[in-house]
């Protein structure tokens, strides 16, 4: 999807216009810790020309609000800056989402919010999760990943969770591994 990776067979072609947006554990690197999240939003967006009480507006939308918005990102928990990150994106407005592992650091208020945007997204989304949680909440297609294979789970996650729990269970009785 972004290009780094070559294909075994065939072409991947993409068209010219589709913008993808990419979380990952690492996305908060990108952000200046030396600006505020006001300061950051408004560099990485000068052509929207927007006064700081709208950039106050979108990023308050995240759950950067109050000080938060003025205090250098450097003093925001990686929680904070996880949403800041979700601003940067939202403001992308990309055509397909790109979201591996995008829990961590987030308290369950923010998964859930996080649930609710994925769900009122209109765009595509693959998502990348170990959070069942979340998952539940927005997969409308479980795709398992294994033996250098992916294959579409013919079930739901919760039904999944079951089959590596009694997978486990198993493997526990078998002497093949210990109980976690």
């Amino acid at each position: 999807m972004f290009g780094e990776l070559s294909p075994t067979r065939g072409d991947v072609k993409k068209h010219s216009h589709l913008k993808i947006a990419k979380f990952h554990q690492h996305s908060v690197d990108q952000l200046d810790e030396d600006m505020t999240p006001l300061e950051y939003m408004n560099s990485q967006f000068p052509e929207k020309n927007l006064e700081l009480e709208a950039w106050r507006s979108r990023v308050g939308r995240f759950g950067v609000s109050g000080e938060m918005q003025t205090a250098k990102i450097k003093y925001m928990s990686d929680g904070q800056k996880s949403r800041l990150v979700f601003a940067y994106i939202a403001e992308c407005n990309p055509h397909i989402l790109f979201l591996d592992e995008p829990t961590n650091h987030l308290d369950m208020e923010s998964i859930d919010s996080l649930a609710d945007a994925i769900n009122e997204f209109a765009g595509g989304m693959v998502l990348v999760s170990h959070d069942f949680r979340l998952i539940g909440k927005v997969a409308k297609e479980v795709w398992l990943c294994e033996n250098k294979r992916v294959e579409v789970w013919k079930g739901d996650i919760l039904e999944y969770k079951k089959k590596l729990t009694k997978d486990m269970e198993r493997k526990v009785k078998a002497g093949l591994t210990t109980p976690q």
